[in-house]
């Protein structure tokens, strides 16, 4: 499975030690991709939004408390909110194998398990048309990182089973999040909730509180 650090690698050319101020500048020119490839999309009529480079590009601000502004993201404004809020996909209990290192309490209604290896897992809709759980469009991601977020970036500090963590955004992602959980020591579990959902801090918070990571699990390494 490709870990949150592959694409940023395929942007930044040869392996070398990167910059905070170098991974926000890649951050931001992957979804500039994103902008692009979406508008390809829009005509196949995809129900998912469609994100660039594969892994996570984060970059952005999540909603700011109630009565806060939101803060500009990188490489532009926040696209409008005017449209069409997306139905809620209620959570349900998962029934199917759990998998190796991380187990699950609860997906969404009608989604699978899609891949799993030591270092993270992949839920997709069942019948999604890309079966290829190496490919992160339209689907849900949890993984584990050593990279702490870039302090540069913005979000909510939230709490999950105890631990702290910061709930922000992809540019242009209307209803999707991204979430970070501090576990310890250079050791983040990442989830990457795509548009489609209509799910809001309590659903991604309760989503993320019945992933359990046990000592199978493996830090990702770009």
């Amino acid at each position: 499975m490709k870990n949150l650090q592959d694409g940023l690698a395929r942007i930044a050319g040869p392996a070398t030690e990167p910059t905070r101020e170098q991974i926000v500048a890649d951050l931001a020119r992957g979804q500039t991709a994103l902008r692009r490839r979406r508008t390809l999309q829009t005509a196949a009529g995809s129900v998912f939004a469609v994100a660039a480079v594969a892994a996570a590009v984060i970059a952005g601000t999540a909603s700011s408390p109630a009565g806060t502004p939101s803060s500009p993201q990188a490489g532009g404004e926040r696209p409008a909110t005017s449209s069409p809020r997306v139905a809620v996909t209620e959570l349900v209990a998962y029934q199917g194998e759990q998998p190796q290192g991380f187990t699950l309490d609860k997906v969404p209604d009608g989604w699978e398990l899609q891949g799993a290896d030591a270092s993270g897992i992949v839920i997709a809709p069942k019948g999604f048309q890309n079966k290829d759980p190496n490919s992160f469009e339209g689907k849900i991601v949890a993984q584990l990182q050593e990279v702490a977020p870039p302090e540069e970036l913005k979000g909510k500090q939230v709490t999950v089973n105890g631990s702290t963590g910061l709930l922000t955004k992809m540019i242009d992602q209307t209803d999707g999040h991204a979430l970070f959980v501090k576990l310890g020591a250079d050791r983040w579990m990442v989830v990457q909730v795509w548009d489609g959902l209509g799910w809001g801090e309590k659903e991604v918070l309760e989503f993320a509180s019945g992933i359990h990571v046990d000592e199978n699990a493996k830090v990702s390494h770009g």
